[in-house]
């Protein structure tokens, strides 16, 4: 019993400690806002993404979970594919990111667990790199983690948020990186509702 209750401060200590550095906005433009917040351990920030879109909440979960198609609304994807279905809620994702010269471009393996319910959807994204070995062209980025958060609003319309953090690894300095936390949550977001609205106006 004494075990078990120090388990349970703990942890909630630990979400305490997590809280003490707060988010701060950004990016708040085109209906996206796009907040960052410091992490004690790194110099990296993470950040958390979030905006409407008119369209349901299934519609919604089948875009982000479409492996194949990611590359046509995330940004800076350049090929994707499915490495292993485990379940119906549970898939390992390969990616491979374009990075800008002299960069070198950067490969994951994520694990995606779907936990949905009938009104809100979690999507919760972790490393997986023991099931495809380094290739020699890109970097693996081994060091990340994050969730998308769904919550319908009514039959048409769902709150889309997606918090991420990750290392990208090699010698690209933490000020580059953190630029780039703001442009691509915010590309990637505006290319998703794009595609999301259209094809809800459309059927």
């Amino acid at each position: 019993m004494f075990k078990c209750l120090m388990v349970i401060t703990g942890l909630f200590l630990s979400g305490l400690a997590l809280e003490q550095n707060p988010w701060e906005l950004s990016v708040n433009k085109e209906n996206i806002k796009i907040y960052v917040r410091e992490i004690d351990t790194t110099s990296i920030k993470e950040y958390r993404a979030v905006m409407n879109v008119k369209a349901p909440m299934d519609s919604v979960i089948k875009k982000i979970i479409d492996v194949k198609n990611l590359r046509n609304w995330n940004y800076k994807t350049q090929n994707t594919s499915l490495v292993k279905k485990i379940s119906d809620s549970s898939w390992v994702f390969y990616m491979q990111n374009d990075l800008d010269w002299p960069a070198k471009d950067r490969d994951h393996v994520s694990k995606v667990v779907l936990k949905k319910k009938k009104n809100d959807c979690l999507i919760i994204i972790t490393p997986e790199n023991h099931l495809i070995k380094e290739k020699s062209d890109f970097v693996r980025v081994k060091i990340f983690k994050g969730f998308w958060s769904l919550k319908k609003i009514d039959e048409n319309q769902t709150q889309v948020i997606q918090q991420m953090y990750g290392d990208p690894e090699s010698n690209i300095p933490s000020f580059i990186i953190n630029s780039m936390l703001l442009k691509a949550p915010f590309e990637s977001f505006k290319a998703m509702r794009s595609q999301l609205e259209k094809s809800n106006k459309s059927s």
